[in-house]
């Protein structure tokens, strides 16, 4: 019964995939909250890791998924298969008044489908 279930799985593994990287991608690998608005959250972009320690630039706005519980530092992790991308500019003024643009982040695949009508 057991080869019955390895010989499909292996057959998979070998047909190619068609797609491409989505070239909207940014290089983000997470992300650290630092303020939680009503239905947003300003974070800070990873951008590169070092030695394991997260290397936090950009600041970006997201939505926040309903269920979550947010809070400063909190990390969020940009889910399985998906990438951020920029939808948008985001602009606010601070404590001390003044304004601030940032990079609205919306998920999308990571890979699309590929749209080479040759093959």
């Amino acid at each position: 019964m057991k080869k019955s279930l390895l010989l499909p799985l292996l057959l998979c593994a070998c047909v190619p995939f068609e797609g491409v990287r989505n070239e909207n991608c940014k290089d983000y690998e997470a992300f650290e909250v630092y303020q939680v608005g009503t239905d947003y959250v300003l974070a800070k972009a990873c951008e590169d890791t070092l030695f394991g320690k997260c290397h936090y630039t950009t600041t970006v706005k997201i939505a926040k998924e309903p269920g979550v519980t947010y809070f400063d530092t909190a990390k969020i992790e940009i889910p399985a298969g998906k990438c951020a991308v920029h939808s948008g500019i985001y602009e606010y003024k601070t404590g001390l008044g003044e304004r601030k643009t940032v990079p609205v982040v919306t998920y999308e695949n990571y890979i699309l489908p590929s749209t080479d009508l040759n093959n």
